[in-house]
Protein backbone atom coordinates (compact mmCIF):
# COMPACT_ATOMS: atom_id res chain seq x y z
CA UNK A 1 0.00 0.00 0.00
CA UNK A 2 2.96 2.57 1.14
CA UNK A 3 4.90 1.48 -2.02
CA UNK A 4 1.88 2.05 -3.96
CA UNK A 5 1.37 5.25 -2.59
CA UNK A 6 4.45 6.66 -3.20
CA UNK A 7 4.77 5.22 -6.78
CA UNK A 8 1.57 7.59 -7.45
CA UNK A 9 3.02 10.34 -5.66
CA UNK A 10 6.41 10.36 -7.47
CA UNK A 11 4.51 9.55 -10.61
CA UNK A 12 2.52 13.16 -10.29
CA UNK A 13 5.30 15.30 -9.15
CA UNK A 14 7.25 13.85 -11.82
CA UNK A 15 4.35 14.94 -14.39
CA UNK A 16 3.33 18.27 -12.29
CA UNK A 17 6.61 18.77 -12.92
CA UNK A 18 7.61 18.42 -15.85
CA UNK A 19 3.97 20.23 -17.43
CA UNK A 20 5.22 23.05 -14.93
CA UNK A 21 8.47 22.99 -16.05
CA UNK A 22 7.64 22.95 -19.81
CA UNK A 23 5.48 26.20 -19.25
CA UNK A 24 8.20 27.37 -17.13
CA UNK A 25 10.80 26.97 -19.18
CA UNK A 26 8.75 28.45 -22.16
CA UNK A 27 8.00 31.75 -20.11
CA UNK A 28 11.53 31.88 -18.79
CA UNK A 29 12.38 31.61 -22.44
CA UNK A 30 10.29 34.78 -23.28
CA UNK A 31 11.10 36.46 -20.12
CA UNK A 32 14.90 35.99 -20.56
CA UNK A 33 13.98 37.60 -24.17
CA UNK A 34 12.20 40.52 -22.47
CA UNK A 35 15.29 41.25 -19.99
CA UNK A 36 17.48 40.84 -23.09
CA UNK A 37 15.65 43.76 -24.64
CA UNK A 38 15.42 45.75 -21.86
CA UNK A 39 19.14 45.23 -21.13
CA UNK A 40 19.89 46.59 -24.50
CA UNK A 41 17.56 49.10 -24.86
CA UNK A 42 18.50 50.75 -21.35
CA UNK A 43 22.12 51.71 -20.20
CA UNK A 44 23.07 49.83 -16.91
CA UNK A 45 21.82 53.28 -14.51
CA UNK A 46 18.36 52.97 -16.12
CA UNK A 47 18.41 48.98 -15.63
CA UNK A 48 19.15 49.47 -12.03
CA UNK A 49 16.38 51.89 -11.95
CA UNK A 50 14.09 49.35 -13.61
CA UNK A 51 15.09 47.01 -10.90
CA UNK A 52 14.85 49.48 -8.02
CA UNK A 53 11.17 49.42 -9.35
CA UNK A 54 10.79 45.70 -9.78
CA UNK A 55 11.61 44.98 -5.84
CA UNK A 56 9.91 47.95 -4.44
CA UNK A 57 6.35 45.95 -6.25
CA UNK A 58 7.63 42.81 -5.06
CA UNK A 59 7.71 44.06 -1.43
CA UNK A 60 5.29 45.70 -1.36
CA UNK A 61 2.80 42.79 -2.20
CA UNK A 62 4.40 40.80 -0.36
CA UNK A 63 3.22 43.04 2.54
CA UNK A 64 -0.13 43.64 1.16
CA UNK A 65 -1.55 40.20 0.02
CA UNK A 66 -1.14 39.13 3.88
CA UNK A 67 -0.04 35.86 2.54
CA UNK A 68 -4.14 34.66 1.23
CA UNK A 69 -2.70 33.37 -1.82
CA UNK A 70 -0.62 30.85 -0.05
CA UNK A 71 -3.70 30.22 2.19
CA UNK A 72 -6.22 29.52 -0.55
CA UNK A 73 -3.79 26.78 -1.92
CA UNK A 74 -3.69 24.77 0.94
CA UNK A 75 -7.41 25.85 2.24
CA UNK A 76 -8.62 24.41 -1.47
CA UNK A 77 -6.39 21.47 -1.38
CA UNK A 78 -7.26 20.37 1.71
CA UNK A 79 -10.90 21.15 1.70
CA UNK A 80 -11.69 19.82 -1.92
CA UNK A 81 -10.73 16.12 -0.35
CA UNK A 82 -12.48 16.69 3.05
CA UNK A 83 -15.38 19.31 2.43
CA UNK A 84 -16.04 19.51 -1.19
CA UNK A 85 -19.08 21.55 -0.65
CA UNK A 86 -17.42 24.16 1.44
CA UNK A 87 -15.23 25.05 -1.34
CA UNK A 88 -17.39 27.97 -3.58
CA UNK A 89 -17.82 29.75 -0.10
CA UNK A 90 -13.89 29.98 0.65
CA UNK A 91 -13.16 30.59 -2.86
CA UNK A 92 -15.42 33.81 -2.66
CA UNK A 93 -14.62 34.54 0.38
CA UNK A 94 -11.04 34.96 -0.18
CA UNK A 95 -11.49 36.49 -3.70
CA UNK A 96 -12.89 39.40 -2.03
CA UNK A 97 -10.69 39.72 0.72
CA UNK A 98 -7.81 39.89 -1.88
CA UNK A 99 -9.75 42.38 -4.19
CA UNK A 100 -9.73 44.80 -1.05
CA UNK A 101 -6.15 43.92 0.04
CA UNK A 102 -4.97 44.86 -3.60
CA UNK A 103 -6.37 48.25 -3.86
CA UNK A 104 -5.14 49.18 -0.71
CA UNK A 105 -1.67 48.27 -1.97
CA UNK A 106 -2.56 50.08 -4.91
CA UNK A 107 -3.62 53.44 -3.07
CA UNK A 108 -0.45 53.63 -0.22
CA UNK A 109 1.91 53.13 -3.18
CA UNK A 110 0.09 55.61 -5.32
CA UNK A 111 0.55 58.06 -2.61
CA UNK A 112 3.83 57.12 -1.43
CA UNK A 113 5.94 57.27 -4.05
CA UNK A 114 7.04 60.83 -3.98
CA UNK A 115 9.01 60.34 -0.92
CA UNK A 116 10.21 56.96 -2.65
CA UNK A 117 11.93 59.09 -4.95
CA UNK A 118 13.09 61.47 -2.61
CA UNK A 119 14.32 58.38 -0.53
CA UNK A 120 16.37 57.40 -4.01
CA UNK A 121 17.04 60.29 -4.40
CA UNK A 122 15.83 59.54 -8.26
CA UNK A 123 13.10 61.77 -9.83
CA UNK A 124 12.32 59.68 -12.50
CA UNK A 125 11.04 56.77 -9.66
CA UNK A 126 7.80 59.08 -8.83
CA UNK A 127 5.88 58.35 -11.97
CA UNK A 128 7.10 54.91 -12.09
CA UNK A 129 5.65 53.77 -8.57
CA UNK A 130 2.47 55.56 -9.66
CA UNK A 131 2.12 53.59 -12.77
CA UNK A 132 3.64 50.84 -10.62
CA UNK A 133 0.44 50.99 -8.49
CA UNK A 134 -1.67 49.87 -11.15
CA UNK A 135 0.48 46.80 -12.26
CA UNK A 136 0.87 45.66 -8.23
CA UNK A 137 -3.32 45.71 -8.01
CA UNK A 138 -3.24 43.52 -11.14
CA UNK A 139 -0.57 41.22 -10.43
CA UNK A 140 -1.95 40.48 -6.51
CA UNK A 141 -5.21 39.56 -7.99
CA UNK A 142 -3.98 37.90 -10.20
CA UNK A 143 -1.78 35.94 -7.51
CA UNK A 144 -4.94 34.52 -5.91
CA UNK A 145 -6.67 33.17 -9.07
CA UNK A 146 -3.10 31.50 -9.76
CA UNK A 147 -3.33 29.97 -6.09
CA UNK A 148 -6.85 28.97 -6.19
CA UNK A 149 -6.25 27.10 -8.98
CA UNK A 150 -2.75 25.31 -7.86
CA UNK A 151 -5.09 24.09 -4.56
CA UNK A 152 -7.31 22.50 -7.61
CA UNK A 153 -4.15 20.54 -8.74
CA UNK A 154 -4.90 22.26 -12.70
CA UNK A 155 -1.13 22.01 -12.90
CA UNK A 156 -1.63 21.97 -17.05
CA UNK A 157 -3.23 25.03 -16.78
CA UNK A 158 -0.98 27.22 -14.51
CA UNK A 159 1.99 25.65 -16.99
CA UNK A 160 0.09 27.69 -20.04
CA UNK A 161 -0.81 30.49 -18.36
CA UNK A 162 2.72 31.19 -17.08
CA UNK A 163 4.02 30.61 -20.56
CA UNK A 164 1.10 32.97 -22.67
CA UNK A 165 1.82 36.21 -19.75
CA UNK A 166 5.97 35.95 -20.86
CA UNK A 167 5.20 35.91 -24.34
CA UNK A 168 2.61 38.86 -24.39
CA UNK A 169 4.80 40.80 -21.55
CA UNK A 170 7.88 40.11 -24.49
CA UNK A 171 5.40 40.87 -27.27
CA UNK A 172 4.17 44.24 -25.64
CA UNK A 173 7.50 45.63 -24.41
CA UNK A 174 9.45 45.33 -27.79
CA UNK A 175 6.19 47.60 -29.08
CA UNK A 176 6.29 49.95 -26.47
CA UNK A 177 9.80 49.93 -24.68
CA UNK A 178 11.45 52.13 -28.00
CA UNK A 179 8.72 55.26 -27.53
CA UNK A 180 7.67 55.01 -24.04
CA UNK A 181 10.90 53.57 -22.18
CA UNK A 182 10.53 52.26 -18.65
CA UNK A 183 6.95 53.41 -18.59
CA UNK A 184 6.23 50.83 -21.76
CA UNK A 185 7.89 48.21 -19.33
CA UNK A 186 5.18 48.30 -17.15
CA UNK A 187 2.34 48.93 -19.37
CA UNK A 188 3.50 45.64 -20.61
CA UNK A 189 3.39 44.20 -17.49
CA UNK A 190 -0.01 45.05 -16.78
CA UNK A 191 -1.54 44.39 -20.26
CA UNK A 192 0.19 40.53 -19.26
CA UNK A 193 -1.15 40.35 -15.90
CA UNK A 194 -4.61 41.65 -17.88
CA UNK A 195 -4.49 38.15 -19.94
CA UNK A 196 -3.90 36.04 -17.32
CA UNK A 197 -6.82 36.90 -15.21
CA UNK A 198 -9.02 35.97 -18.48
CA UNK A 199 -6.97 32.67 -18.61
CA UNK A 200 -6.83 31.60 -15.18
CA UNK A 201 -10.77 33.12 -14.27
CA UNK A 202 -12.26 30.66 -17.13
CA UNK A 203 -10.91 27.07 -15.79
CA UNK A 204 -11.08 28.10 -11.99
CA UNK A 205 -15.43 28.95 -12.38
CA UNK A 206 -15.29 25.13 -14.44
CA UNK A 207 -14.32 23.49 -11.21
CA UNK A 208 -16.44 25.80 -8.97
CA UNK A 209 -19.30 25.00 -10.79
CA UNK A 210 -18.62 20.98 -10.57
CA UNK A 211 -18.40 21.16 -7.35
CA UNK A 212 -21.09 20.01 -4.96
CA UNK A 213 -23.84 22.90 -4.01
CA UNK A 214 -23.33 23.96 -0.24
CA UNK A 215 -26.07 23.43 2.26
CA UNK A 216 -26.65 24.68 5.38
CA UNK A 217 -23.14 23.37 6.84
CA UNK A 218 -21.50 26.03 4.61
CA UNK A 219 -18.63 27.59 6.28
CA UNK A 220 -19.28 31.63 7.11
CA UNK A 221 -16.99 33.93 6.09
CA UNK A 222 -16.00 35.26 9.38
CA UNK A 223 -14.03 31.50 10.53
CA UNK A 224 -12.71 31.29 6.55
CA UNK A 225 -10.92 34.83 6.93
CA UNK A 226 -9.73 33.87 10.74
CA UNK A 227 -8.71 30.26 9.49
CA UNK A 228 -6.47 31.96 6.28
CA UNK A 229 -5.29 35.00 7.98
CA UNK A 230 -4.12 32.48 10.80
CA UNK A 231 -2.31 30.01 7.71
CA UNK A 232 -1.00 33.29 6.25
CA UNK A 233 0.19 35.62 9.01
CA UNK A 234 3.79 33.36 8.56
CA UNK A 235 3.48 33.24 5.15
CA UNK A 236 3.15 37.31 4.84
CA UNK A 237 6.33 37.26 7.89
CA UNK A 238 8.48 34.89 4.94
CA UNK A 239 7.73 37.38 2.37
CA UNK A 240 8.56 40.25 4.19
CA UNK A 241 12.06 38.76 4.84
CA UNK A 242 13.04 37.29 1.60
CA UNK A 243 11.56 40.21 -0.96
CA UNK A 244 12.70 42.34 2.17
CA UNK A 245 16.17 41.22 1.88
CA UNK A 246 16.25 41.42 -2.16
CA UNK A 247 15.12 44.87 -1.75
CA UNK A 248 17.97 45.90 0.75
CA UNK A 249 20.54 44.71 -0.95
CA UNK A 250 19.56 46.35 -4.41
CA UNK A 251 18.77 49.75 -2.61
CA UNK A 252 21.92 49.39 -0.39
CA UNK A 253 23.81 48.91 -3.70
CA UNK A 254 21.97 52.09 -5.32
CA UNK A 255 22.95 54.35 -2.28
CA UNK A 256 26.60 53.12 -1.65
CA UNK A 257 27.85 51.95 -5.29
CA UNK A 258 25.77 53.92 -7.71
CA UNK A 259 22.85 52.59 -9.77
CA UNK A 260 25.24 51.05 -12.56
CA UNK A 261 26.51 48.60 -10.03
CA UNK A 262 22.48 47.39 -9.18
CA UNK A 263 22.19 47.15 -13.50
CA UNK A 264 24.86 44.81 -13.06
CA UNK A 265 23.86 42.98 -10.02
CA UNK A 266 20.22 42.81 -11.64
CA UNK A 267 22.13 41.06 -14.87
CA UNK A 268 23.64 38.08 -12.80
CA UNK A 269 21.20 37.89 -10.07
CA UNK A 270 18.21 37.14 -12.69
CA UNK A 271 20.91 34.90 -14.79
CA UNK A 272 21.70 32.69 -11.72
CA UNK A 273 17.81 32.44 -11.11
CA UNK A 274 17.34 30.37 -14.24
CA UNK A 275 18.48 27.88 -12.00
CA UNK A 276 15.81 28.20 -9.57
CA UNK A 277 12.46 27.12 -12.36
CA UNK A 278 13.84 23.57 -11.53
CA UNK A 279 12.69 23.29 -8.06
CA UNK A 280 9.99 25.73 -8.84
CA UNK A 281 8.39 23.60 -11.30
CA UNK A 282 8.71 20.53 -8.99
CA UNK A 283 6.97 22.88 -5.77
CA UNK A 284 3.59 23.72 -7.72
CA UNK A 285 2.33 20.13 -7.51
CA UNK A 286 4.82 19.38 -4.45
CA UNK A 287 2.55 21.50 -1.78
CA UNK A 288 -0.99 20.75 -2.63
CA UNK A 289 0.31 16.76 -2.73
CA UNK A 290 1.83 17.53 0.51
CA UNK A 291 -1.62 19.42 2.19
CA UNK A 292 -3.72 16.04 1.05
CA UNK A 293 -1.25 13.66 2.10
CA UNK A 294 -1.57 15.47 5.38
CA UNK A 295 -5.18 16.03 5.36
CA UNK A 296 -6.02 12.61 4.95
CA UNK A 297 -3.59 11.14 7.25
CA UNK A 298 -1.15 9.47 5.12
CA UNK A 299 1.80 7.92 6.71
CA UNK A 300 4.33 8.41 3.35
CA UNK A 301 5.06 12.48 3.80
CA UNK A 302 7.90 11.78 5.11
CA UNK A 303 9.18 9.96 1.93
CA UNK A 304 7.70 11.93 -0.24
CA UNK A 305 9.48 14.88 1.23
CA UNK A 306 12.60 12.52 0.23
CA UNK A 307 11.77 11.72 -3.41
CA UNK A 308 11.18 15.68 -4.04
CA UNK A 309 14.65 15.98 -2.37
CA UNK A 310 16.30 13.79 -4.93
CA UNK A 311 14.17 15.09 -8.10
CA UNK A 312 15.28 18.42 -6.94
CA UNK A 313 18.79 17.90 -6.85
CA UNK A 314 18.82 15.84 -10.04
CA UNK A 315 17.47 18.78 -11.55
CA UNK A 316 19.41 21.60 -9.74
CA UNK A 317 23.10 20.09 -9.50
CA UNK A 318 24.45 19.57 -13.23
CA UNK A 319 22.28 22.55 -13.68
CA UNK A 320 24.61 24.79 -11.09
CA UNK A 321 27.64 23.50 -12.51
CA UNK A 322 27.26 24.51 -16.26
CA UNK A 323 26.28 28.38 -15.41
CA UNK A 324 29.11 28.34 -12.68
CA UNK A 325 31.75 27.66 -15.61
CA UNK A 326 29.80 28.82 -18.50
CA UNK A 327 28.86 32.38 -16.79
CA UNK A 328 30.65 34.65 -19.07
CA UNK A 329 29.90 32.80 -22.69
CA UNK A 330 26.18 32.52 -21.44
CA UNK A 331 26.33 36.58 -20.85
CA UNK A 332 28.12 37.51 -23.69
CA UNK A 333 25.67 35.59 -25.77
CA UNK A 334 22.48 36.84 -24.23
CA UNK A 335 23.37 40.78 -22.63
CA UNK A 336 26.24 41.59 -24.35
CA UNK A 337 29.85 41.88 -23.61
CA UNK A 338 28.93 45.03 -21.61
CA UNK A 339 27.83 42.87 -19.01
CA UNK A 340 29.92 39.50 -19.95
CA UNK A 341 33.49 41.27 -17.84
CA UNK A 342 31.57 43.19 -15.49
CA UNK A 343 29.19 40.61 -14.70
CA UNK A 344 30.62 36.97 -14.74
CA UNK A 345 32.55 36.37 -11.90
CA UNK A 346 29.20 37.58 -10.08
CA UNK A 347 27.09 35.28 -11.56
CA UNK A 348 28.93 32.24 -11.14
CA UNK A 349 28.68 32.76 -7.23
CA UNK A 350 25.09 33.56 -7.30
CA UNK A 351 24.75 30.26 -9.24
CA UNK A 352 26.04 27.99 -6.36
CA UNK A 353 23.99 30.45 -3.87
CA UNK A 354 20.83 29.49 -5.93
CA UNK A 355 21.68 25.87 -5.96
CA UNK A 356 21.43 26.06 -2.28
CA UNK A 357 18.53 28.34 -2.56
CA UNK A 358 16.97 25.78 -4.20
CA UNK A 359 16.89 23.22 -1.41
CA UNK A 360 15.51 26.25 0.68
CA UNK A 361 12.48 26.46 -1.82
CA UNK A 362 11.83 22.97 -1.48
CA UNK A 363 11.63 22.98 2.44
CA UNK A 364 9.31 25.99 2.99
CA UNK A 365 6.92 24.24 0.34
CA UNK A 366 7.18 21.23 2.19
CA UNK A 367 6.69 22.98 5.82
CA UNK A 368 3.88 25.46 4.20
CA UNK A 369 1.94 21.37 2.85
CA UNK A 370 2.62 20.11 6.32
CA UNK A 371 1.25 22.90 8.54
CA UNK A 372 4.30 24.01 9.76
CA UNK A 373 4.74 27.17 8.67
CA UNK A 374 6.23 28.64 11.60
CA UNK A 375 8.94 26.75 10.96
CA UNK A 376 9.79 27.61 7.48
CA UNK A 377 9.63 31.13 8.79
CA UNK A 378 12.02 30.71 11.31
CA UNK A 379 14.26 29.17 8.54
CA UNK A 380 14.11 32.15 6.18
CA UNK A 381 14.57 34.83 9.21
CA UNK A 382 17.65 33.01 10.15
CA UNK A 383 19.17 33.15 6.55
CA UNK A 384 17.73 36.77 5.87
CA UNK A 385 19.50 37.87 8.53
CA UNK A 386 23.02 36.57 8.00
CA UNK A 387 22.41 37.74 4.16
CA UNK A 388 21.59 41.37 5.21
CA UNK A 389 24.39 41.22 8.11
CA UNK A 390 26.80 40.17 5.74
CA UNK A 391 25.78 42.45 2.59
CA UNK A 392 25.87 45.59 5.21
CA UNK A 393 29.64 44.61 6.47
CA UNK A 394 31.34 43.61 3.28
CA UNK A 395 29.98 45.83 0.24
CA UNK A 396 31.66 49.02 1.39
CA UNK A 397 35.23 47.47 1.19
CA UNK A 398 34.14 44.99 -1.10
CA UNK A 399 31.06 46.20 -3.66
CA UNK A 400 29.95 43.31 -5.89
CA UNK A 401 32.29 40.98 -4.43
CA UNK A 402 30.96 41.58 -1.24
CA UNK A 403 27.51 40.88 -1.83
CA UNK A 404 28.48 37.45 -3.46
CA UNK A 405 30.11 36.05 -0.92
CA UNK A 406 27.61 37.07 1.47
CA UNK A 407 24.73 35.52 -0.58
CA UNK A 408 26.67 32.30 -0.85
CA UNK A 409 27.11 32.24 2.85
CA UNK A 410 23.58 33.07 3.97
CA UNK A 411 22.10 30.42 1.67
CA UNK A 412 24.07 27.38 2.46
CA UNK A 413 23.74 28.50 6.07
CA UNK A 414 19.72 28.38 5.53
CA UNK A 415 19.47 25.22 3.52
CA UNK A 416 21.38 23.68 6.22
CA UNK A 417 18.61 24.62 8.64
CA UNK A 418 16.18 24.17 6.76
CA UNK A 419 17.02 20.32 5.94
CA UNK A 420 17.22 20.26 9.86
CA UNK A 421 14.05 21.43 10.92
CA UNK A 422 12.35 19.09 8.08
CA UNK A 423 14.15 16.08 9.46
CA UNK A 424 13.00 17.27 13.47
CA UNK A 425 9.43 18.21 11.88
CA UNK A 426 8.75 15.15 10.01
CA UNK A 427 10.76 12.86 10.51
CA UNK A 428 12.60 12.51 7.17
CA UNK A 429 15.28 10.51 6.64
CA UNK A 430 18.16 12.62 5.49
CA UNK A 431 20.36 9.40 5.20
CA UNK A 432 18.04 8.73 1.91
CA UNK A 433 18.99 11.71 0.20
CA UNK A 434 22.92 12.46 1.95
CA UNK A 435 24.42 10.91 -0.82
CA UNK A 436 22.57 12.86 -3.66
CA UNK A 437 23.70 16.13 -1.36
CA UNK A 438 27.54 15.05 -1.38
CA UNK A 439 27.36 14.75 -5.40
CA UNK A 440 25.93 18.50 -5.27
CA UNK A 441 28.32 19.53 -2.65
CA UNK A 442 31.22 17.85 -4.60
CA UNK A 443 30.05 19.08 -8.27
CA UNK A 444 29.92 22.98 -7.00
CA UNK A 445 33.37 22.65 -5.27
CA UNK A 446 34.69 21.32 -8.08
CA UNK A 447 33.04 23.92 -10.52
CA UNK A 448 34.45 26.76 -7.89
CA UNK A 449 37.72 25.29 -8.24
CA UNK A 450 37.92 25.45 -12.03
CA UNK A 451 36.59 28.62 -11.95
CA UNK A 452 39.43 30.31 -9.54
CA UNK A 453 41.74 28.64 -12.11
CA UNK A 454 40.33 30.12 -15.12
CA UNK A 455 39.49 27.00 -16.57
CA UNK A 456 35.84 28.03 -18.12
CA UNK A 457 34.12 27.83 -20.79
CA UNK A 458 31.12 26.04 -22.55
CA UNK A 459 33.69 22.67 -23.08
CA UNK A 460 34.52 22.66 -19.69
CA UNK A 461 31.08 23.69 -18.49
CA UNK A 462 29.28 20.98 -20.03
CA UNK A 463 31.53 18.21 -19.21
CA UNK A 464 31.04 18.75 -16.07
CA UNK A 465 27.39 18.91 -15.55
CA UNK A 466 27.54 15.39 -17.28
CA UNK A 467 29.08 13.78 -14.91
CA UNK A 468 27.15 15.42 -11.79
CA UNK A 469 24.09 14.76 -13.82
CA UNK A 470 25.23 10.94 -14.23
CA UNK A 471 25.91 10.15 -10.59
CA UNK A 472 22.65 12.18 -9.42
CA UNK A 473 20.74 9.75 -11.93
CA UNK A 474 22.32 7.38 -9.99
CA UNK A 475 21.44 8.24 -6.82
CA UNK A 476 17.75 7.92 -7.28
CA UNK A 477 15.99 4.68 -5.93
CA UNK A 478 15.16 2.03 -9.18
CA UNK A 479 11.93 3.13 -9.14
CA UNK A 480 12.84 7.01 -9.12
CA UNK A 481 15.14 6.19 -12.50
CA UNK A 482 12.55 4.15 -13.85
CA UNK A 483 9.18 6.74 -13.30
CA UNK A 484 12.25 9.31 -14.58
CA UNK A 485 12.69 7.81 -17.50
CA UNK A 486 8.77 7.04 -18.43
CA UNK A 487 7.93 10.48 -18.46
CA UNK A 488 10.79 11.79 -20.72
CA UNK A 489 9.85 9.22 -23.71
CA UNK A 490 6.48 10.21 -23.42
CA UNK A 491 4.85 13.08 -25.76
CA UNK A 492 3.29 15.90 -23.74
CA UNK A 493 -0.21 15.22 -24.40
CA UNK A 494 0.64 11.43 -22.78
CA UNK A 495 2.05 13.11 -20.01
CA UNK A 496 -0.98 15.42 -19.23
CA UNK A 497 -3.64 14.15 -16.94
Amino acid sequence: MKAAGGAETMSALVRGGAMTLGGSLLGRVAGMAQSIVIARGLDPHRLGVFAIVNYVLALGGAIVDLGVPVAATKLVAEYRVTRPTALRRIVGTLAVLSVLLAMAGALLLSVGAEPLSRFYREPTLAPLFRLGAALLFVSLVGAFLASAVQGFRLIDTLAAVTAVKAVVALGATIMLLPSLGLVGVIVASIAAEAIAWLLVGRPLRRELAATPVPGHEAPVAGPIVRRALALSVPVVLNGLMVWGGAWFVRSYLARTAGYDSVGYFHVADACARLLLLLPAAIAVPFLPAISESVAVGREATGRMVEGGLRLTLLAVAPAGAFLCLAAQPVLGVIYGEAYAGSAASLTSALVLAAGCQALTMMVWSTLVGAGRTWAGVAVQAGGQVLSVSLTAALVPGHGLAGVAVAALVASAATAVLGLAVVRAELTVRLSEVRSALMVAVMGWATAAALWMAGATGWLEAAALAAVVLLLQFQRLTPDERRWVIERLRRSPVEVAP
